[in-house]
């Protein structure tokens, strides 16, 4: 009887104690999501930024900036560049072109990746998918439209070290600001900002390793298109600004709002009136 009792006792106790495990490790992710995604709120937020590509497209076919000359090239003086990025003009390496390329190209599938492999972001990667393309959109549309805006010349064409097919291209008047590194800023950024939604708990060095990671990837992009020729300092900087603040946004405006745990509401009864307020747990 005695060991009958001191048994239930134990598996009460091995019970609770895994209860409590359980909740701990619950409460390290949201079950839900920590978004709200509606098609009647997104169509419009979708078309709005499809419309902002549009207009991009719109400026690249009306402009009027024509690619450099041969003879246009020979009255180009680099030391009209500030000094801060005449240092990109003397640049060019194709092994930093095709990195910074890969460094693209892999950004543009990584959100994906990342939540397809994550069971919380798994069950919700059609929502996850609206708001990855809002935000593609965004930071899309506004360097298309910022490139043919300022047409703004590309270090290469002022390096006889490249070719006069390169210098001459018609993408040579295209460099503010960098579509790589803006477009690598929003992907990581994105995915960092998501995980840290579905899990606000992270242990903190997760935390920092998983923010460096979305900090470093862009950077290294950024400095790669520098290197490459194909970019200023201040195209990249632009770039990189402009992308983070688009993948971070993006997701933060569609966030869910916390039920507010202060209420404070008017009563009246009888000749009697006043405030009520009420505190939650």
């Amino acid at each position: 009887m005695v060991d009958s009792i001191a048994q239930k006792h134990v598996k009460t106790e091995e019970n609770t104690r895994c209860k409590f495990c359980i909740d701990i490790k619950e409460a390290t992710h949201n079950h839900q999501s920590p978004y709200f995604v509606s098609f009647k709120n997104e169509v419009p937020h979708l078309i709005l930024n499809a419309g902002l590509f549009g207009v991009g497209l719109v400026i690249q076919k009306t402009n009027k900036a024509a690619p450099f000359t041969i003879e246009e090239l020979g009255m180009l003086n680099r030391n009209s560049i500030n000094k801060f990025d005449r240092g990109a003009t003397y640049n060019n390496s194709e092994i930093a072109t095709s990195v910074s390329d890969l460094l693209f190209n892999a950004s543009m599938v990584l959100p994906s990746l990342v939540f397809l492999s994550n069971k919380h972001t798994r069950k919700d990667m059609l929502s996850l998918f609206v708001l990855g393309t809002e935000a593609f959109l965004i930071s899309g549309g506004l360097n298309l439209n910022a490139k043919h805006i300022f047409n703004r010349t590309r270090p290469y064409t002022y390096n006889p070290s490249f070719p006069f097919e390169t210098r001459t291209n018609s993408s040579s008047r295209l460099s503010f600001f960098s579509g790589h590194t803006s477009q690598t800023a929003t992907a990581t950024f994105f995915i960092a900002k998501v995980i840290s939604d579905y899990h606000p708990n992270l242990k903190k060095g997760i935390r920092i390793g998983m923010w460096s990671t979305a900090v470093v990837l862009p950077a290294l992009t950024g400095f790669l298109r520098v290197k490459s020729g194909r970019h200023y300092n201040s195209d990249v900087i632009a770039g990189f600004a402009i992308g983070a603040a688009v993948g971070w946004l993006v997701p933060h405006l569609n966030k869910k709002k916390k039920e507010s745990k202060l209420s404070i509401r008017p009563y009246s009864y009888n000749s009697a009136s006043g405030l009520t307020i009420i505190l939650k747990n």
